[in-house]
């Protein structure tokens, strides 16, 4: 019997080089990148959304409150501003410490518990939060009783909104990735009103 040789050439070489391995891990490392971050931009897109959501609820609840009392949030409250338990220094708008994750028993998560439950209380039962919101980052949310406020024992000549704040991703209030809004009712009269430009809503 006869045996033939093939007449195709062996190929001796298996598996990958160095180079290939490194190619490819490579690759591998810049499409993981490309995802991470696409992912990182998708969950911080959806924070802000849920903070804005809730800063509505909220921006509705004060709404009915002043309806139902025919009163500025101000009165409704008993504070020209629940804020400024959550500033570094209560008389200046410097950027606040971290708000994210205080304890229950600090200053500024107490006002703002307190001051939903004032607000709730005086909704005549049209509505109400029963759980108070903190924003996506762990702080609380941060409000404002600027309508009809007084400055130097005078009313303001021009009539400044009431605003819900969220401090944003980093927790620091006062600082350009806070959440501002705006609350839409306003009740001080003819004098046109002072609005400050809601931020990072659109």
């Amino acid at each position: 019997m006869r045996l033939y040789k093939s007449h195709w050439p062996i190929n001796k070489r298996s598996g990958f080089t160095l180079i290939e391995m490194m190619v490819v891990i490579s690759i591998i490392g810049l499409l993981a990148a490309v995802v991470i971050g696409s992912i990182g931009d998708a969950r911080l897109s959806a924070q802000y959304t849920v903070a804005k959501a809730d800063m509505i609820n909220i921006s509705n609840l004060i709404q009915f409150a002043k309806t139902n009392k025919q009163s500025d949030l101000r009165t409704i409250t008993g504070s020209a501003c629940t804020e400024c338990a959550c500033r570094t220094q209560p008389g200046n708008l410097l950027p606040s410490a971290d708000l994210s994750n205080l304890s229950p028993t600090d200053a500024c998560v107490e006002s703002y518990l307190a001051v939903i439950e004032v607000i709730n209380n005086n909704a005549g039962g049209l509505t109400s939060i029963n759980n108070p919101p903190f924003d996506p980052w762990g702080a609380p949310y941060i409000i404002n009783e600027n309508e009809n406020e007084y400055h130097g024992g005078v009313i303001l000549d021009d009539c400044v909104q009431d605003s819900i704040a969220s401090a944003g991703p980093n927790g620091t209030y006062y600082d350009s990735d806070d959440v501002h809004y705006n609350i839409p009712l306003v009740t001080c009269g003819p004098a046109p009103a002072v609005i400050r430009p809601n931020l990072n809503w659109d």
